[in-house]
């Protein structure tokens, strides 16, 4: 290489002695180099390729201006080349590049899926209309106002218009899927790479985690959600504009100063909306909050309540408020763990304390529950999450069995309305409207489903019956997975992904066959014994008669049960709580078997 380059820096300039040119005709028509040792013979190129080389004389031979000018240009630039291969002596290692990415590749990258023809502009546009229409009032923490276009949002909020055009087309799964995954480079571009990571970046994950029950498996819920949380805590959005200090503790430069920056409203309903899903799926989930409740939260509700854009700003403060409610719940659970349960317990004076506090809170409320989805499926879990902290969520006894008391049968009452209210609301739908459920609200959904049928087994207990007949027979939990079952097969299709997985609703079919296979291999037994049977009674209520129906049962005398063992951790499912087919009888009503006619005696 050293010879080479020498040779090279050593070989005359300009026209040969004998007058031809320095480039032969191959050479020249090749646009290439032309390299010849000497001032006659062939060059290098067309003797290894065995070609007839042939330099041209030249044309003035007494050196003309202008082709003087250009050869001298042509020298200068040669001697450059020379230059540059004397200092690259060493070769580059072969997976290194000194080039930047193409532009044709730069602009493939760029596309998105209008481009790339998954969507035209119309289809975009109707999109975004049922998106408002039907997915917004289900995620109020983020507004679309009805003047902004698909045109619009795509320039100003390119990422944001793709997960939303992901969660609207649920009826064309193989194309969500397909936007799913342009939606994970996206991510991986912002969050991973050199990608800005803005506010838009926030509002994009927040309508990705509300409806990604509709992802692919396995589903990234928990890691979309803590992405979204650093974006909040690198912005500083949980704390008022105000207070937010871009200079930190170790900037040497007292001068630097960054401005405060805030989105308005928009900002104060994406946090409060990272607030209710982190919260209100990781305590069915039995998971650690990491985005719990902050005294700033009261503040953004009052800000959107005083100075509503939409209607929905004013029912956010309600869902904050019973969402801290269920939070306060939660911090019982581990109370129970080691407390104790006889008459005048914490467990029962906390049991109490919060069933008086949601029974102010349902009071307080400007309208009734019905006419709020959100707050209605959130009340009802409130309610049923009670009922599993109060009797399932404890240590169980390892001493003398213990007795029953009566806020136990009082809780289980208590679970099997609310379980009945929730579960009427929801089958009393339109059908297929409950595709427009963010992931949350189908969580809640599987919970009083696995819930209430727990409740009815431990209720049909021939000592705890009398207390609970009437109550189970209202609920009919048979009928009910039924009619729930029936309605899953009618959002079932039968299409399937690239790898070949079907659409959600199959899964939650599925599960909930198991949780209808578990609850009458139970049950079925005793009712061949005991002369208890519910009887099929099916609902034609409207969901406001459901909720009427629930005050008419809430009027009944309560009474008390007992506690239950924590489910093994390995039978959770990710995203809807799976307590079957594992869990036995013994695992589910542990010493509820120990409750005697003694105990029974005491509560009348």
């Amino acid at each position: 290489m050293a010879h080479l380059i020498q040779s090279e820096l050593s070989r005359p300039r300009g026209r040969y002695s004998n007058g031809s040119v320095r480039t032969c005709q191959n050479c020249a028509r090749a646009k290439i180099r032309c390299i010849r040792h000497g001032a006659t013979g062939s060059c290098d190129r067309c003797e290894r390729l065995g070609k007839e080389c042939h330099f041209p004389e030249s044309r003035s031979t007494n050196g003309g201006i202008k082709r003087d000018s250009k050869d001298k240009r042509i020298d200068l630039l040669e001697a450059k080349v020379d230059q540059l291969l004397a200092t690259s002596v060493c070769p580059l290692p072969r997976n290194s590049s000194t080039t930047e990415e193409s532009p044709a590749s730069t602009a493939s990258q760029s596309k998105d899926a209008i481009d790339k023809g998954l969507l035209t502009v119309g289809a975009a546009n109707m999109l975004l209309n049922k998106f408002r229409a039907t997915l917004m009032p289900h995620c109020p923490f983020v507004v679309i106002p009805p003047q902004t276009s698909a045109e619009s949002l795509r320039r100003d909020k390119p990422f944001l218009f793709l997960t939303i055009l992901t969660a609207t087309l649920y009826d064309n799964m193989p194309l969500q899927r397909m936007l799913e995954k342009e939606v994970k480079k996206k991510i991986s571009d912002c969050m991973i790479f050199d990608g800005p990571v803005s506010f838009e970046v926030l509002q994009g994950l927040l309508v990705h985690i509300a409806w990604c029950q509709y992802h692919s498996r396995p589903r990234r819920f928990s890691q979309y959600l803590h992405l979204a949380i650093s974006i909040i805590t690198d912005l500083q959005l949980d704390r008022a504009p105000e207070y937010r200090l871009w200079r930190t503790r170790v900037n040497f430069n007292p001068e630097e100063h960054k401005e405060s920056v805030s989105w308005g409203h928009d900002e104060r309903r994406a946090v409060l909306g990272i607030f209710f899903f982190s919260s209100s799926v990781s305590q069915i989930l039995h998971k650690q909050c990491t985005f719990s409740y902050m005294p700033y939260f009261d503040e953004c509700c009052k800000h959107l309540a005083t100075d509503a854009e939409y209607a929905s700003d004013q029912h956010l403060l309600h869902i904050v408020q019973l969402q801290r409610l269920s939070e306060k719940i939660t911090s019982i659970s581990a109370q129970n763990i080691l407390g104790t349960h006889g008459p005048g317990s914490s467990s029962e004076r906390s049991f109490r304390g919060m069933k008086l506090e949601l029974e102010q809170y349902r009071a307080s409320l400007p309208c009734p529950l019905h006419e709020n989805n959100i707050l209605f499926m959130q009340y009802y879990t409130a309610e049923l999450y009670l009922c599993q902290i109060s009797l399932f969520d404890n240590k169980p006894s390892t001493q003398s069995p213990r007795r029953e008391v009566s806020f136990q049968i009082e809780a289980l009452r208590m679970g099997l309305v609310a379980a009945k209210a929730l579960l009427d609301y929801y089958v009393c739908l339109p059908l297929r409207s409950e595709m427009a459920f963010n992931n949350a609200i189908w969580i809640q959904i599987g919970f009083a489903l696995t819930l209430a049928s727990k409740l009815v087994v431990a209720a049909s207990e021939p000592s705890i019956q009398p207390h609970t007949a009437e109550l189970c027979r209202a609920l009919d939990i048979s009928s009910m997975l039924s009619r729930c079952i029936l309605r899953m097969q009618a959002l079932v299709t039968s299409s399937m992904d690239a790898s070949g997985d079907r659409d959600v609703f199959y899964h939650y079919e599925q599960r909930l066959k198991r949780v209808q296979w578990w609850f009458e291999n139970r049950m079925l037994p005793r009712q061949k014994s005991d002369s208890f049977q519910p009887p099929v009674q099916p609902s034609n209520m409207s969901p406001s008669g459901a909720e009427n129906n629930h005050l008419e049962s809430a009027q009944l005398p309560l009474d008390g049960l007992n506690d239950y063992a924590v489910i093994p951790r390995e039978v959770y499912d990710m995203q809807w709580p799976g307590f079957f087919p594992d869990a036995t009888i013994d695992e589910i009503l542990v010493d509820w078997m120990e409750y005697t006619k003694a105990s029974e005696q005491r509560l009348r």
